[in-house]
Order: structure tokens, then C-alpha cells, then sequence
């Protein structure tokens, strides 16, 4: 009587991990995709409130923008957007320990089609907030 309570008890652990990470995952890629929502709208200054302090500590709203710009230079603007990869790490170079999302959207703008965005989310007491971006 005991094996299948344990085996309907691990499977339903089981199914429960599984949700929460998925829930976790939609989670991180709605902050990711809000916060390249508000740089793709010149919204600086939103983009920068959302970020993480890691982000925000080396760069004002201004130098976000000036590097921003300098990334998607004569990229034009974005037609469309889509996840590609997921991975997740508990560190990242030069951050502390945490839990930290990376994704890669294969971004189409109007002057080139084949562009990989990397947006890097971490949780921050109980926030999804971005801290990395960069164009591939």
C-alpha cells in the first residue's frame, strides 16, 4: 500500500517542480520582454526604473541609452521577436549568487534581419529585473 502512495506523492512533486519553473520561466521573459519593450519605444528612463541595481549602479538612464543606441546602431526599428534559447545559471561574472535566466531572441529590424538579442533577467526579492543585454 505504501509503493503507490509514494510513487502518486513523486509524481505529483514531480509535476509541481515542473510548473513552478515554467511559471518562473514566463515570469523572467515577461520582465526581459517588458524592459526591451520600453528601449524599443525610447523609453529610456522605464527601461533603466526596471533594471537591476547591477545594471543601474554603472549606468544613468543616459548612458543606457548611449549604449543601447550604440548597440542597435542603423538596426532600424523591430519588426519582430522571438525567444530561441533559455538557459539558467545560479552566477554570472562578476555578480553575486543568485538565480539568473538568460534569453535569446532572434530579433528581425528593419535594416537586418538576423540580429540575437541576450537579455539576462535575475530574481531580486521576489522580482524578475533585468541586468545584461547585448547584441549578438
Amino acid at each position: 500500500m505504501l509503493k503507490p502512495f509514494a510513487l502518486i506523492l513523486s509524481a505529483l512533486l514531480l509535476a509541481m517542480t515542473s510548473y513552478v519553473q515554467a511559471s518562473t520561466t514566463e515570469a523572467a521573459e515577461a520582465a526581459a520582454l517588458a524592459w526591451l519593450e520600453a528601449i524599443d519605444q525610447g523609453e529610456y528612463e522605464q527601461a533603466w526604473e526596471k533594471s537591476s541595481p547591477l545594471l543601474k549602479t554603472p549606468l544613468s538612464p543616459t548612458m543606457l541609452q548611449r549604449v543601447v543606441t550604440l548597440a542597435r546602431n542603423d538596426l532600424g526599428s523591430v519588426e519582430s521577436r522571438r525567444r530561441i534559447r533559455m538557459s539558467q545559471y545560479t552566477s554570472m561574472p562578476g555578480a553575486p549568487r543568485n538565480d539568473y535566466k538568460e534569453f535569446a531572441f532572434k530579433t528581425q529590424f528593419t535594416n537586418n534581419q538576423r540580429v540575437v538579442e541576450v537579455v539576462t533577467p535575475h530574481l531580486e526579492e521576489g522580482t524578475w529585473r533585468v541586468s545584461g543585454y547585448y547584441v549578438q
